[in-house]
C-alpha cells in the first residue's frame, strides 16, 4: 500500500488521514540567466554553477474519513513547518521540505464529500539518499563511488594534528595547524571542529564528489582518522 506519507518522522495514518494521490516525480529547473546579444539570434545561457537547480513543489492529495474538530486539529498540527518528507514512491531517500499552502478545512468539517484536501510541499530540488548518510572511514588513496549523476557535497572530518594537504579528486585543500581535528562541510561552506570555527585554517575550495569514483588522499601532519559522510543526492 502507498496510501501514506511520512512527514517529520510521523506516518500520516497516525493522524487519521489517507493519501489518495502521491506527487509525480518532477525534474527541477536549472537556475539559468538568459542574455540577448545584440545582432545575434537566440540568447546566451549562463548557469549559476554545476547542478544548481530551483526548488520544486510537490502536492499530496489526502482524504479525511472522520472530519471531527479534534481530527482537523490533529491534521493542522501535523502539516506545519519544515522537515523530512518521505514518499513510499521514492523509498531510497527523502526531501527537505516545508508546507507552503493554507489548507481549507471548512468543507471537510461540514462532512460533505469529498472530504479531501491537498498539501503543497516546497522542496529542495534533490532527493537525499539514505545511502549517503552513512559515515565512512577512509584511508589514504581510497576511492568513493558516487552512485548518481549529480555531484555531492560531503561532510569530511579529519582527526589529527599539524599541517595537512588533503586531495579530493582534483581539489587540493591546505589545512594549517588543525589542533585536534577539523570538519569540512561542503554544504554549509564552513570549516569547524566541535563548536570552534576553523575557516582561517583552511585554504582552497570545499570538495565535491562528482559522478563516478573520486580519489581521496592526504599528506603531512599526523592523521588518525578521516571520516566522510558523502551525502549522495538524486533528481
Amino acid at each position: 500500500m502507498r496510501d501514506y506519507i511520512t512527514w517529520k518522522g510521523i506516518n500520516s495514518h497516525t493522524v487519521g488521514i489517507t493519501v489518495t494521490e502521491l506527487p509525480e516525480i518532477i525534474l527541477p529547473e536549472e537556475r539559468v540567466t538568459f542574455t540577448d546579444i545584440p545582432g545575434l539570434s537566440g540568447s546566451l545561457a549562463q548557469t549559476e554553477g554545476t547542478d544548481v537547480y530551483k526548488d520544486i513543489t510537490l502536492a499530496v492529495k489526502c482524504y479525511c474519513p472522520s472530519p471531527t474538530p479534534q481530527a482537523v486539529q490533529a491534521i493542522a498540527g501535523y502539516f506545519r513547518g519544515s522537515g523530512k518528507l518521505e514518499l513510499p514512491s521514492r523509498p531510497d531517500g527523502y526531501y527537505e521540505a516545508r508546507v507552503v499552502n493554507q489548507i481549507q478545512f471548512a468543507k471537510i468539517l461540514r462532512g460533505n464529500t469529498p472530504r479531501s484536501f491537498s498539501v503543497n510541499f516546497r522542496c529542495k530540488p534533490f532527493l537525499r539518499l539514505y545511502s549517503g548518510e552513512t559515515k565512512q572511514e577512509v584511508t589514504s588513496s581510497s576511492f568513493l563511488l558516487n552512485p548518481t549523476g549529480i555531484q555531492a557535497r560531503p561532510l569530511i572530518t579529519i582527526t589529527g594534528s599539524g599541517d595537512i594537504t588533503l586531495l579530493v579528486g582534483t581539489k587540493i585543500i591546505q589545512l594549517t595547524d588543525i589542533g585536534n581535528g577539523i570538519t569540512l562541510d561542503s554544504e554549509l561552506q564552513e570549516a569547524y571542529y566541535g563548536n570552534e570555527l576553523k575557516n582561517t585554517q583552511m585554504t582552497g575550495e570545499f570538495p565535491v564528489l562528482g559522478p563516478g569514483n573520486t580519489a581521496i588522499s592526504w599528506t603531512g601532519g599526523t592523521v588518525t582518522s578521516v571520516r566522510v559522510t558523502p551525502r549522495w543526492v538524486s533528481l
